[in-house]
C-alpha cells in the first residue's frame, strides 16, 4: 500500500491488493476517519478527501491490522451491499461473434453469462458504469480493436475480465451482448444541489448483481 497526498485536500491509498481494498472498503462504509469528508473507490486504490496524509496512513495501518490478522480474513462484502437481478434482451449486435470467438454456441455465452454473481468492483468511465467483476474466464475476450463511436445506453457489454452495463450514450470498445432497461443513472436527480449518490446511482462498490434473460424473471 502506497500512501500519498492527493491535490490539497486528498490523500490517496494506492497499490493495494484485493485483500487490503477489501478491508478500507468495509471500514469506509460503517464510517469515516476523522476530518474525512468522502471518499472515492478506484480499481485497486481508495481517495480519501479531507484528511491528512499521518492521519490516513494511521487509520489505514490500523483497518487493516485488526481485518488481516482475523482467521477469516478480510469481509467478503461491506456493509449495507444489495443484490440486484438485471433483465437482459440477448440481442447484442457482438453476440454470435462473441460466442464464434470464444468458441461457444450463442446459447452457451448467455447461459455463462448468467451463471455467475457479479460484484461492483468500481463505477467509472462513465457516470455510474459498474465494473463488474466475476465473469466467466471463458468469455474474457479483448476490447474491441476499434471502438464503437456509440453505444446506447443500457448496453450489456463484456470487455476484458469484467462484465458491464453502459449508462450514457458515449464511445465504447466493449462486445455488446445485449439490453437492459434497469436504470443506472438518475441525471436528474444528479442535478440536485446535495445529490445523494445512493439516490443517483443504482448500483455502489460492494453490490452484487446477476443477470437474467428477460422472460425468465
Amino acid at each position: 500500500m502506497i500512501v500519498q497526498p492527493y491535490g490539497d485536500r486528498g490523500v490517496l491509498l494506492a497499490s493495494l491488493n484485493a485483500q487490503q481494498r477489501s478491508c478500507l472498503l468495509h471500514s469506509l462504509t460503517r464510517h469515516l476517519p476523522e476530518h474525512c469528508q468522502e471518499y472515492v473507490v478506484g480499481y485497486d486504490s481508495l481517495l480519501l478527501i479531507g484528511i491528512c496524509v499521518d492521519s490516513a496512513q494511521v487509520w489505514a495501518e490500523h483497518c487493516l491490522a485488526k481485518h488481516l490478522s482475523a482467521a477469516e480474513g478480510a469481509p467478503s462484502l461491506p456493509p449495507g451491499a444489495r443484490s440486484y437481478t438485471v433483465p437482459v434482451d440477448y440481442n447484442g449486435e457482438d453476440l454470435e461473434a462473441i460466442a464464434d470467438a470464444c468458441r461457444l454456441t450463442v446459447a452457451e455465452v448467455v447461459e455463462l453469462h448468467c451463471q455467475s454473481i457479479y460484484s461492483v468492483h468500481m463505477l467509472g468511465f462513465s457516470p455510474g458504469f459498474p465494473y463488474l467483476q466475476g465473469l466467466d474466464p471463458r468469455l474474457h475476450l479483448d476490447r474491441r480493436r476499434s471502438p464503437r463511436n456509440r453505444i446506447e445506453p443500457g448496453s450489456v457489454a463484456i470487455g476484458g475480465p469484467h462484465a458491464g452495463i453502459y449508462t450514457v450514450a458515449s464511445p465504447g470498445g466493449w462486445h455488446i451482448l445485449g439490453h437492459t432497461d434497469f436504470q443506472l443513472f438518475d441525471l436528474a436527480t444528479a442535478r440536485a444541489v446535495r445529490p445523494c449518490a445512493r439516490e443517483v446511482f443504482s448500483l455502489s462498490p460492494g453490490d452484487q448483481v446477476r443477470f437474467q434473460p428477460k422472460g425468465r424473471l
